[in-house]
């Protein structure tokens, strides 16, 4: 791919103003009671910003939070009771979606008074993982919550194991050679299940852990990456109603030769990552209708911004300018400024809506 020439020097943009919003919340609460989750009908909640609230019989509790479509608030949901603890969402809190105007939360909590040391000493070990992965890594709350939610699970579904097992050893009676036998295998059933559920709870920690550090460290480069060559577009953008101007200015070229060597690095950084920063979200994403948006953010800044208006407008105009007809190279650059903010403005926007896609994603 051909870069450009030179490029003209760069003024900022006025920020747009934030318009407000609303988004319908449904929580739904549920408890676990021994082997079974039912739902927590007329439990007392608390939330941030907007005070005590009830849950009605069904379990559900349905509130309107003003938002501001640019900023995603979290808020706090706490149970009104000194018996039950939070298991997920972690320490109750939710990030608000404001391109959505409803969503639902489910929260799930338990009455550690009523549940075994084996489970109780689980839920104390995945509390300490969580706490630890929180100050180690710069994880999104999406991401915590995710993996806990995946390691709880795990836990939930080995304690419903053990405890049927542990019912079958205590439905026996007798004591009977045979009966001793199956009963010591059961036991050995136990153990065996204890190890694995550590092994697996480990494992999995351990693979989610890396895919978010890997999605940290993607998003990161991908947004630096299209928020720099955007930065110089715009620059292209703003001046091209100025060319006579810097055509008569002493340290005109001087300048355009500084802006061309800027918006050239910004466009080979982007054309030597794009296959990288594909392969990377549809790998650590897993999710191809990202992907897609992704490819085709980069397919408009690519061929329609790049290709097709950017690289032969400013050739045009420095052709011109090399000749010595200032005017006819002002006429180029006034007859493309109109359609370049356009598309400048539309490739914004697609950007900010995958971003945001991509962090609420991850």
């Amino acid at each position: 791919m051909r870069y450009l020439i030179f490029l003209f020097l760069f003024l900022p943009l006025a920020t747009s103003a934030q318009v407000v919003n609303t988004v319908d919340v449904r929580i739904k609460l549920k408890e676990k009671v021994a082997d079974q989750i039912k739902t927590m009908a007329n439990a007392n909640l608390v939330i941030s910003d907007i005070g005590e609230a009830t849950t009605n019989d069904a379990g559900e509790y349905i509130f309107t939070y003003p938002v501001r479509n640019a900023v995603e608030p979290i808020i706090s949901i706490g149970l009104l009771s000194d018996d039950h603890k939070m298991l997920r969402p972690v320490d109750g809190s939710i990030q608000l979606d404001t391109g959505v105007s409803e969503m639902q939360v489910e929260f799930l909590v338990i009455n550690m008074e009523s549940e075994t040391p084996a489970l109780k000493k689980r839920i104390a070990g995945l509390e300490k993982r969580i706490s630890g992965l929180k100050q180690e890594n710069n994880f999104t709350l999406q991401q915590i919550n995710a993996l806990n939610n995946t390691l709880l699970d795990t836990i939930l579904f080995f304690e419903a194991n053990r405890l049927e097992l542990e019912n079958k050893i205590a439905d026996y009676q007798e004591t009977t050679t045979e009966q001793s036998e199956e009963i010591n295998e059961l036991r050995g059933q136990l153990s065996n299940l204890a190890s694995q559920v550590d092994q697996l709870t480990q494992d999995l920690e351990d693979a989610l852990e890396k895919k978010y550090l890997r999605q940290n460290e993607h998003f990161k480069a991908i947004s630096a990456n299209l928020i720099t060559y955007l930065r110089k577009a715009k620059d292209l953008r703003d001046h091209l109603p100025f060319m006579s101007a810097y055509f008569n200015s002493p340290t005109g070229y001087t300048n355009f030769d500084q802006d061309i060597r800027g918006y050239n690095t910004a466009y080979e950084a982007f054309d030597n990552d794009r296959l990288s920063y594909l392969e990377g979200v549809d790998r650590y994403w897993n999710n191809p209708a990202l992907t897609k948006k992704l490819e085709e953010v980069f397919d408009f800044l690519g061929k329609a911004i790049h290709q097709n208006q950017i690289l032969p407008v400013v050739n045009d105009i420095n052709q011109e300018l090399h000749k010595q007809k200032p005017k006819k190279a002002q006429k180029i650059a006034t007859l493309a400024h109109e359609d370049m903010a356009v598309n400048i403005r539309a490739l914004e926007q697609q950007i900010n809506r995958t971003l945001s896609q991509l962090r609420k994603n991850i």
